[in-house]
């Protein structure tokens, strides 16, 4: 797929606007070429109600509110980035939420929410003030996840920090940041 068709939909899940990880991920968005469609949603502003599994009690119905636009903006892309902060190894809970939120669409009748991923790109980029291994966890997760949706494992950018902007100090992050999505690329 030519980097013009790619569509990356950033999920930015911190609860702090501007960041240390919503920061490294404008750095890693940067370099992509200037054509390539990107869309930038903070999941604070599009919060879901706490996720209920109905597999054995009526089943799903087709989401509305903040549910569909963000199932319609995930269909849209061609390329999934959770940026987050890293909580006890996991994820914050607007981006867990978000997630759980895949287990109802791939139920959902009529709206084969499986196949409409498949093939696409699974992305994280994680800020944590410890040590990389402790993003160790969230990453397995998410390789599965990706694996589980039979999408592509793209890959964890780390960045060190905890008061704000401290991902500035972050050489390494910073220089990761500048080729981090050109690593995998989707299949043609």
């Amino acid at each position: 797929m030519p980097d013009s068709e790619r569509r990356f939909l950033f999920l930015l899940a911190s609860t702090r606007r501007l960041g240390n990880s919503e920061q490294l991920a404008y750095c890693a968005a940067h370099p992509l070429p200037a054509h390539t469609a990107i869309r930038w949603l903070h999941l604070s502003d599009y919060l879901l109600p706490e996720f209920v599994d109905m597999r054995h009690s009526g089943g799903y119905q087709l989401p509305t509110g903040n549910a569909q636009l963000l199932l319609e903006a995930t269909l849209e892309a061609t390329d999934v980035v959770l940026a987050a902060p890293l909580y006890l190894y996991g994820l914050p809970a607007a981006a867990k939420q978000y997630l759980d939120y895949w287990n109802g669409w791939l139920r959902t009748p009529d709206l084969a929410f499986g196949e409409q991923m498949r093939g696409k790109t699974l992305w994280a980029i994680v800020v944590s003030s410890g040590q990389r291994a402790e993003t160790l966890p969230l990453e397995a997760a998410l390789q599965l996840t990706a694996r589980h949706m039979a999408m592509h494992w793209g890959g964890l950018l780390y960045g060190t920090g905890s008061r704000p902007n401290d991902i500035q100090q972050d050489d390494a992050a910073l220089k990761q940041a500048q080729t981090f999505f050109q690593l995998v690329k989707p299949p043609k």
